[in-house]
């Protein structure tokens, strides 16, 4: 990891200086029922929060990179983490026993992108997004640093896919419903997707629906990640450059009930 940021033994991420200074963009809230709403900011350039310069988080990476800061690995939150499957998800019943919940399932209803600045690549080459999905830590040996990776399967596009700046422009909500009656197997898609004050073409999040297991080879495998952003084609950057998105998503977690 690079000055100022490393990864301490318990895998929690330690800052100083002004990496420590950057402001917190997400958070985890509970909603009425069993549901919880995952929400995070996601700043496409460098954007100050206040009139302090040094309170900015940096622009979006154009590839991603688990050896430096967070930002080079796309990460917007360092507080709000999402939980992960680390099953694989019940989908039917055990011969002659039923349906049998022995872990907690994970589903992810809903997955909002709502547009609140309009995207501009200023004097960098972004085109828009490769997409937002997951990132997470891998365990320190004795030959290499703690270090962040993209959570598979779908690396990098759980929750959202390619996205161009034509359809990030101010107004523009994209919702995506999970809907097995439009699943893959019979056709579909797996989802519905509603639009508001854009009509551009925007890729799905891979994981609506039943979450799927975790397969990275990292033992024990993580119960959590965090969102990662990396945009496509170059950098939001110079003077020009904006754009701000607010990312929602609404999951359930459920089974497994002791007494």
């Amino acid at each position: 990891m690079s000055t100022g940021f490393w990864l301490n033994n318990d895998q929690l991420p330690v800052q100083f200086g002004q990496q420590k200074a950057i402001p917190e963009l997400g958070g985890d809230y509970c909603i009425y029922g069993e549901n919880r709403e995952f929400e995070t900011y996601i700043s496409l350039a460098t954007t100050t929060w206040g009139s302090n310069s040094n309170l900015a988080v940096p622009a979006l990476p154009s590839s991603f990179s688990g050896t430096g800061f967070p930002i080079a690995a796309g990460i917007q939150s360092m507080t709000n983490l999402f939980p992960l499957q680390l099953t694989a998800p019940v989908t039917g019943g055990s011969s002659g026993n039923g349906l049998i919940l022995t872990n907690t399932q994970l589903w992810i209803d809903t997955i909002e992108v709502q547009c609140l600045v309009t995207a501009n690549a200023g004097t960098g080459g972004a085109t828009g997004l490769t997409g937002i999905g997951f990132v997470t830590t891998t365990p320190a040996t004795s030959t290499q640093a703690a270090q962040f990776v993209q959570v598979t399967p779908n690396t990098g596009v759980q929750l959202l896919g390619s996205t161009t700046n034509a359809a990030m422009t101010a107004g523009a909500t994209y919702t995506f419903r999970a809907n097995a009656n439009n699943s893959a197997s019979t056709g579909g898609s797996g989802y519905i997707q509603y639009s508001t004050a854009n009509t551009a073409t925007v890729t799905a999040g891979a994981w609506l629906g039943n979450v799927p297991l975790v397969t990275n080879s990292i033992t024990p495998l993580p119960t959590n990640a965090f969102v990662s952003a990396i945009a496509a084609g170059g950098t939001y950057s110079g003077t020009t450059a904006a754009g701000l998105l607010k990312l929602r998503v609404k999951y359930t977690i459920y089974g497994n009930i002791s007494y």
